[in-house]
């Protein structure tokens, strides 16, 4: 959303919940107000709060600019019989929800890392119709975000080693952006995201992990080609080898066929029929 002056959007919510708002530029303010003028959250860019709200009406109110606001509201009983402990920060929503207080309740404000910001665009690409009636994906991503939210707390609050800070969010980047784009993925785009460049970001990861930032890639796509081999163990053959290439990021059949089997030493046919008798890794 892009907007020339300050705005204001009613929103109105109809059930007690916890939700989480991140706002994902670098730039401007946001601001949620309660229906008794009564600041609920403010985030500056590139933050995120997780809200205890009550049924009402809210404000948001948003300052001239560029604006991406995702937000989502979960179900708490996730966190119920001591699931809690290690996402202390979300303590007060969570409480306030089981208390059901009448009034909102926030968390503290962190940081929306590029992991996160990752990870958000990969849901908002993937979102089909019927998408959101699966419950197992969706449970799945709702572990992921409170994962990151609870990683970007603890980093803000301790601190930690930079270069192994940094290796490892390069890693779980290409693993999110290879599922979408396959061996097509640009690493010069992971490095943007980790306002590094790609040269310096390359030797962090190679005296880190030993490999280059182009190897780890070719692993993971690797490892997607074989799962979707596998699943066709289970679909029925539905998908032939060439969906697979294509769903890899491959142009071409025989490109496909050349780099899976320079990478695993066998061809995609002769590695489902090793998973066919179990030997396939």
């Amino acid at each position: 959303m892009v907007i020339d002056e300050p705005v204001c959007i009613p929103v109105n919510v109809t059930k007690k919940d916890v939700h989480v708002f991140y706002l994902m530029q670098k730039r401007g303010t946001v601001k949620l107000w309660d229906d008794r003028e009564q600041l609920v959250w403010h985030l500056e860019g590139q933050r995120a709060v997780y809200a205890y709200l009550v049924p009402g009406s809210y404000e948001l109110r948003l300052s001239a600019g560029k604006h991406r606001l995702f937000s989502f509201y979960f179900d708490t009983g996730i966190f119920r019989y001591g699931a809690d402990e290690e996402f202390q920060f979300m303590q007060p929503p969570l409480r306030a929800h089981l208390e059901n207080r009448p009034y909102p309740v926030c968390s503290v404000d962190f940081a929306v890392d590029a992991v996160t910001a990752a990870y958000i665009e990969h849901i908002c690409r993937n979102l089909r119709k019927g998408s959101m009636d699966n419950s197992i994906l969706i449970s799945e991503q709702l572990r992921t975000m409170h994962h990151l939210s609870r990683d970007s707390v603890l980093r803000e609050q301790v601190g930690g080693n930079y270069k192994q800070h940094l290796t490892t969010s390069a890693k779980k980047i290409i693993e999110i952006e290879v599922a979408d784009y396959g061996i097509k993925l640009e690493l010069d785009s992971v490095a943007e995201r980790l306002n590094i460049s790609l040269s310096q970001l390359g030797d962090v990861f190679k005296e880190e992990c030993g490999i280059t930032l182009n190897t780890y890639k070719q692993q993971c796509v690797v490892e997607k080609a074989k799962g979707l081999l596998r699943n066709l163990l289970t679909t029925g053959g539905h998908r032939n080898t060439w969906d697979i290439a294509i769903a890899c990021g491959f142009d071409h059949r025989t490109a496909f066929h050349r780099f899976f089997k320079r990478e695993t030493g066998m061809t995609p046919i002769a590695y489902t029929k090793s998973a066919i008798f179990g030997s396939g890794r």
